[in-house]
């Protein structure tokens, strides 16, 4: 059988798509064929219908698995409206929305079937009953349409054991074009759930999707699991040897921290068998300075912390992130002295928070020195519990939450149009504002930057090309190396200069 996968990626950032990438390699170990299209401006294929049909019937492909994050639907939906007209073989979706929220996935017309949860097995007994001509209607994990357009809703199975999946088929993906774009980073995944409840993230109410629809024991210690160190292993060697430009790995799981009796023997393995720089990201709750220790061992220059907001009330009532900031501090304090980089990642334009709060966070993150900061406006996700929040104050606007294209770059939130336009201001500019809380030579300069910004109305802010005025001050202020930050990749990063990340 053949199955195409469709990423859809529009105005979005780039990337591998680790799930993916796993039902790839489970597919292929079965002799299916399995073909990509991955739609990214950034990769030279854009949302264009008519070149999706040309490759489509040219594919031929017998079943058609669509990856959805939420903000992406749109383009999904209006793909499935034009697609009945060409193919008439089978059509799912899965990925975090159809999970979160497929009573509205499964309501497309062109889609058969929806996948709950996780799918490798789910994808495989599906794809291998087509072929036979066997009843689908009854597998687990998928809400199927049947003959008569009833929708069967079945239950969900145990969660996967990791340690016996294949390696993933990042190959699948063109990595000759997305590595240059990710400054030959390769990303990889070595672990699935969370043992926190952060509201805005979907762990939570994943762990409440699968107690409601499995008849098996659902706990966070059966969600958060990880790989086989061998396999995981094997993973990154079969990329690296094909690409040996690749620099750096990227750990991009939730938290690289918590899986205690896995960390020293794969730091070890890592070491010896691959030995390249790599990153992770670790939430500073679970922040540990001998496990720390164990990964700069084993090659690790940079921790990526999820500071997400400088409030303690923010984190406390709204994120239910029970941390204060003195423990974040001393968590970047630890891995500084240590010889190695830290990254933050932080979120503006939440419920309640306050323009104050939102400096706070600023604050917080000049206060640490990160090398690198990473901003993004909060979206809220469908049936996370922060989502149900939202709706309660009656915060988002449906249609401008439709009319974004990713997660990060701009509020939903029926905020008052000044603080719109504050949000829309710090989510460019927030570098100018964490230099301007710097105690160096860089105050006076920034100040005046800020307080002219901070006069701009819409129109003229919209007009107002930060980039070059952000290039322009930065390179003055290199030549005289007096510390800032600076705007680096994209919108919502900056790097602290001088920096290794900008060697």
């Amino acid at each position: 059988m053949k199955v195409l996968f469709i990423c859809f990626n529009i105005g979005s950032t780039v990337g591998i798509n680790n799930g993916v990438a796993i039902l790839s390699a489970v597919l292929k170990a079965r002799k299916h064929q399995v073909e990509l299209l991955f739609l990214s401006e950034d990769l030279g294929y854009g949302f264009n219908l008519d070149r999706m049909k040309q490759d489509i019937v040219k594919i031929n492909p017998d079943v058609i698995g669509i990856s959805l994050m939420e903000p992406q639907f749109k383009y999904a939906e209006e793909f499935c409206d034009s697609l009945r007209s060409y193919y008439k073989g089978f059509v799912i979706c899965g990925g975090p929305y159809p999970t979160m929220d497929p009573e509205t996935v499964i309501s497309v017309n062109a889609v058969n079937a929806v996948c709950i949860g996780e799918g490798e097995d789910a994808i495989c007994e599906l794809v291998e009953s087509l072929g036979v001509g066997k009843d689908y209607t009854q597998i687990r994990n998928l809400w199927v349409k049947d003959a008569n357009g009833n929708i069967i809703k079945n239950r969900l199975r145990p969660f996967t054991d990791l340690t016996k999946l294949p390696p993933e088929d990042k190959e699948l993906f063109d990595l000759k074009k997305i590595l240059p774009l990710k400054n030959f980073q390769l990303e990889t995944m070595l672990s699935r759930g969370c043992i926190y409840k952060c509201t805005y993230c979907i762990n939570d109410s994943y762990i409440k999707q699968y107690k409601k629809m499995s008849d098996s024991p659902v706990s966070l210690k059966s969600y958060t699991r990880i790989k086989n160190i061998d396999t995981a292993v094997t993973e990154i060697k079969s990329v690296v040897s094909k690409f040996p430009e690749i620099k750096k790995v990227a750990f991009i799981d939730d938290n690289f921290m918590i899986y205690t009796s896995f960390i020293e023997e794969f730091c070890k393995k890592y070491r010896e068998e691959i030995g390249l720089p790599f990153m992770c990201n670790v939430n500073p709750m679970s922040f540990d300075l001998a496990k720390v220790k164990l990964l700069k061992d084993a090659g690790c220059d940079d921790i990526r912390f999820g500071i997400e907001s400088g409030s303690e009330r923010v984190k406390k009532e709204i994120m239910k992130r029970p941390i204060t900031n003195k423990s974040v501090v001393n968590a970047f304090k630890q891995t500084n002295e240590l010889g190695m980089m830290s990254s933050s990642f932080n979120m503006i334009g939440l419920p309640t928070e306050t323009k104050e709060e939102v400096f706070d966070t600023l604050k917080l993150n000049a206060d640490v020195l990160p090398d690198s900061i990473k901003l993004m406006t909060f979206y809220p996700f469908k049936n996370t519990p922060i989502y149900d929040v939202c709706e309660k104050l009656d915060l988002i606007d449906y249609e401008k939450k439709r009319e974004l294209d990713d997660y990060d770059t701009f509020t939903c939130l029926k905020f008052p149009k000044e603080h719109q336009l504050f949000l829309k201001k710090m989510q460019t500019a927030f570098n100018w504002y964490i230099n301007m809380f710097l105690d160096n030579g860089a105050i006076s300069h920034y100040r005046k930057l800020v307080k002219i910004i901070e006069l701009m109305n819409e129109n003229e802010w919209d007009r107002f090309d930060f980039p070059s005025a952000d290039k322009e001050i930065s390179q003055e202020l290199r030549k005289k190396g007096i510390q800032h930050y600076s705007k680096f990749v994209n919108r919502s990063l900056a790097v602290k200069f001088p920096s290794r990340h900008s060697d």
